[in-house]
């Protein structure tokens, strides 16, 4: 009985999950909540304090807007060279949160140069969204979903104040973050670099071992067929699914 029973509990483990079952996001919700210390519970109190946060050497841009949490819009801004943009939010008369908001809600912003994802996010009866700095002049769109991926639950009913406050780089801050950008992409080539010779060096390796183990299984007298087969699978094993360019064929 043993047997059977090991059966019985292994498969239970190994039982597919719905990632899409409304009991599964529910239960990721309640966890990622959790993990951002419960952002819809906030006080009013917290968000005006992230709100002086996040707006410190900033100025009321005068865009102020309203819209609705059951139909939000992408939300545009007249983005402007060399100035930083922080969309505060806040719940108007009625309105509230649901489900789709209690994890905290995902803000991905598009400019004219790059896509990112906006924060700190929901505070409590409103929100705070730093879209960054803008490289050059031309529209910002922000929009909000739910953080989880997936997540169709809705994200709030009722009215939303939307203001918009910016931030003229200095000379020294314009330079400081081109420094920094430079160092981001220097890095990021680097990496490449990096992981580039190591791809190299683990297929000149995984190559010559395959071809080394076909060799023997030839002078074993074994079948070619049966050969290249064993080569392939060893390639695929240590070189990975692009061995096919990356080794040249056995040779005979």
């Amino acid at each position: 009985m043993k047997p059977t029973i090991l059966f019985l509990f292994t498969a239970a483990c190994f039982k597919p999950v719905n990632t899409q079952s409304p009991e599964f996001q529910a239960q990721q919700r309640a966890q990622f909540a959790q993990s951002m210390g419960y952002p819809t519970k906030k006080t009013a109190q917290e968000l005006e304090a992230v709100i002086q946060q996040q707006t410190k050497d900033f100025q009321r841009t005068g865009q102020h807007d309203t819209a609705r949490l059951e139909a939000f819009a992408p939300y545009v801004i007249d983005g402007k060279e060399g100035t930083c943009y922080t969309v505060v939010m806040r719940l108007g008369a009625g309105a509230a949160w649901d489900t789709g908001a209690e994890a905290g809600l995902r803000f991905d912003f598009r400019t004219p140069t790059v896509n990112g994802a906006g924060g700190p996010g929901v505070t409590g009866p409103g929100a705070v969204v730093s879209v960054d700095c803008a490289e050059t002049s031309g529209p910002i769109t922000l929009t909000m979903s739910p953080l989880i991926a997936g997540d169709r639950a809705p994200i709030g009913h009722g009215p939303v104040e939307l203001e918009v406050w910016s931030h003229v780089l200095t000379p020294q801050e314009a330079a400081h973050r081109e420094a920094d950008k430079q160092r981001q992409i220097r890095e990021q080539r680097e990496f490449a670099q990096r992981e580039a010779m190591e791809k190299q060096q683990r297929a000149t390796f995984g190559c010559g071992k395959c071809d080394g183990r076909y060799q023997g299984c030839i002078g074993a007298g074994r079948s070619r067929t049966v050969c290249r087969d064993e080569y392939s699978s060893c390639a695929f094993h240590e070189v990975g699914p692009d061995y096919l360019s990356a080794c040249p064929n056995p040779s005979y």
